[in-house]
């Protein structure tokens, strides 16, 4: 034969089967089209030239790796979809006398239509829609629009090769199971796992003990460090238990539900449930498969969305003033004055008026606390007892000008402000050096000093500076060149505009870098200095980013959690056509068939989003003290965004619900 006819042939088989082909073809267009744009977005030379291109082109590498190994895992499952459906119709060839290579060269012309199709598609679509991602990503992160239309060769060869290699696979595993089938199987493969499942207990326990572990490590994690560290260990355990769950104990709940005979003798719930225990073997994966693509949608979009809407919040957390400057290395008094006057001068030159400022020097050293005793040591010399804190130290003279009191402490006092950690200590004791606690203090808030949140935070109040140095002379005894020192930290809000502001801060940084030429090296100030609107602009683009990757990738995962409902429902409307038949043969109303298959889709539809829902109440602790790495301290907030996106993602889930329902009824119902 002509491989012409096997191209005809291929032709007429996909056409036929367009109902099981478009949604596949179209899922790989879309995907394709993401990832060319994704790959178009890291190389972007007009991106590249904008701040913040460095965060951007790392978050979109991200982006492409995530959609590159979805696309080999997504196309290959619904793959196998296409496969159950077709292996009856390829069987049916074998028999009337075509040789399995004949079947196998038809396969490869299908394969090659399909993949040439997808990639074509997904290639064009990406060109089309690749400036308009770029206008919405560059508004989300506040940047300016370049002018200009790019095509990017590098995102046509990613699609093009790495497509290519995908669809080459499918085939040769698609040829694999054709090869090793004989035609009898071939036939019949549409009906297998159709007995009824056992109940596996050990199975269903392991999902439970899996997910039970999971969302202990979710609730209990406190530590945003730990939590980062032990946020994929726990996504594993949910993950596992989740497929244990919907594989055995699922099977365990029907059987529960047939033995109550109220329940189980109606019309409706008869059917369904019968229906549902026969099919649930292979239904577990697919509902499995939903659930956890579900929960990646709800966990990406609320914590991006989350992020970003929290932008104010961040910042004013970092940064509470206009303008703040830090000088290291433990500033003489002398240095601090110049250091001041230079502000003071900058801000006059630039016709701005400081309207609030605050002023302290503070001291911060890591300490390792078990109960009263704190101590300084390296890691790693000898194992560390009890919990990394962070202690921030300053004098009580400091602390009397700042909060306009009059406290005294002897010279073995403190006072403590506990900004995470546990109070009810009588005593510190600090490398031996023993500390009475005076009094706990509510009211101390200095700017600045609450920028920690990954570690427990003890602020103390010291007598005088003869303490404070001693304390520093211990860290600087254990940690050496990398100890800590004392900085003097200024905070001020400025009258002006914000190029005003940032003018202000370029004029200060011309005044420090002529200071430091007319002293000798081991005299120059270091000093960081930060404008809170030039952060903010930083900070978005970062958040604005990751906003821009959740919402993308959030739609990828959708897409396929569309696709498998799709395909779940047809397959499950062929297999049930027959069965539903014979129910009506034997008086079974139309309206009775109507009802049971509602009765059916529903119990099955909506088990993974309420799963789904489930999974992201646990999850939500532990992504709270994640987004307190990024000093995000607004639950509130938070939980918000989550119920918001919950919202939107449940009514998206109910329209392919009544989509998918009704093309389930129409197969069903499909006169032969």
């Amino acid at each position: 034969m002509s491989s012409f006819f096997y191209g005809r042939l291929a032709f007429g088989n996909l056409k036929k089967n367009g109902r099981l082909y478009l949604p596949y073809i179209l899922a790989a267009v879309g995907i394709g089209a993401m990832y060319y744009i994704m790959v178009a977005l890291t190389g972007d030379e007009g991106i590249e030239k904008m701040p913040g291109a460095g965060d951007l082109k790392m978050i979109m590498g991200l982006g492409c790796g995530v959609i590159l190994i979805f696309a080999v895992i997504f196309l290959f499952y619904t793959n196998s979809f296409l496969m159950k459906r077709r292996k009856k119709e390829f069987g049916l060839f074998h028999i009337l006398g075509m040789e399995k290579k004949h079947i196998g060269r038809m396969m490869f012309w299908e394969t090659c239509m399909v993949g040439l199709i997808s990639i074509a598609g997904g290639l064009a679509g990406g060109i089309l829609l690749y400036k308009l991602v770029v206008l919405v990503l560059l508004r989300i992160t506040g940047l300016e629009v370049p002018f200009g239309f790019t095509v990017s060769k590098a995102g046509i060869a990613n699609v093009a090769v790495c497509f290519a290699v995908v669809f080459g696979m499918t085939l040769v595993y698609n040829l694999f199971q054709v090869q090793k089938a004989n035609a009898i199987e071939l036939l019949h493969s549409a009906s297998q796992g159709e007995r009824e499942p056992r109940t596996r207990w050990i199975l269903a326990i392991l999902g439970i003990l899996a997910l039970g572990l999971g969302y202990g490590i979710a609730i209990v994690t406190e530590n945003p460090v730990e939590a980062l560290l032990l946020f994929f260990v726990a996504v594993i355990l949910v993950v596992i238990g989740t497929y244990f769950l919907f594989t055995a104990a699922s099977i365990a709940v029907l059987k529960i539900m047939r033995k109550n005979k109220k329940y189980f003798y109606r019309t409706k719930h008869f059917i369904s449930v019968s229906g549902m225990i026969y099919r649930m073997k292979q239904n577990a994966v697919g509902l499995a498969n939903i659930c956890i693509l579900s929960t990646m949608v709800l966990v990406m979009v609320s914590g991006t969305v989350a992020l970003y809407a929290g932008v104010d919040d961040i910042i004013n957390n970092r940064y509470p003033k206009d303008i703040s400057f830090t000088g290291y290395g433990n500033m003489s008094e002398e240095e601090k004055a110049s250091l001041k006057g230079m502000f003071q001068q900058a801000a006059e030159e630039t016709g701005l008026a400081v309207e609030d400022s605050v002023e302290y020097t503070a001291l911060s050293i890591s300490a390792w606390k078990s109960g009263e005793n704190m101590q300084i040591q390296k890691p790693g010399t000898i194992t560390p007892e009890g919990k990394l804190v962070i202690l921030e130290l300053i004098t009580l003279e400091e602390y009397n000008r700042l909060s306009g009191q009059q406290q005294e402490l002897a010279e073995d006092e403190i006072l403590v402000s506990v900004r995470q950690g546990a109070e009810g200590d009588a005593a510190y004791c600090i490398n031996g050096r023993n500390f009475r606690i005076k009094e706990y203090l509510k009211d101390l808030a200095l700017e600045g000093l609450d920028s920690n949140v990954v570690y427990d935070g003890y602020f103390l109040v010291v007598r005088d500076t003869q303490v404070m140095e001693e304390l520093n002379e211990m860290q600087r005894e254990v940690y050496g060149d990398v100890a800590s020192t004392a900085d003097y930290c200024v905070y001020a809000d400025l009258s002006g505009t914000e190029e005003q502001i940032k003018e202000c801060a370029g004029r200060m940084d011309e005044l420090i870098e002529a200071y430091n030429q007319q002293r000798a090296e081991e005299e120059h100030l270091s000093v960081r200095l930060n404008v809170r609107e030039e952060q903010r602009d930083g900070f978005m683009i970062f958040c604005g980013g990751f906003l821009f990757l959740g919402i993308f990738l959030g739609f990828v995962f959708l897409m396929a959690t569309v696709l498998i409902i799709y395909y779940k429902q047809i397959s499950e409307g062929y297999e049930d056509k027959e069965r539903f038949e014979i129910m009506q043969k034997v008086g079974m109303s139309p309206r009775e068939v109507k009802a049971a298959i509602h009765s059916q889709i529903l119990k099955v539809f909506f088990l993974p989003l309420v799963m789904a829902c489930v999974h992201l109440t646990m999850a939500f602790p532990m992504m709270n003290r994640l987004l307190l790495m990024f000093n995000m301290k607004n639950p509130g907030l938070f939980a918000v965004c989550t119920v918001s996106v919950v919202g939107v993602f449940a009514v998206i889930y109910g329209i392919v619900f009544g989509i998918t329902a009704r093309a389930y009824y129409r197969i069903v119902g499909e006169k032969r």
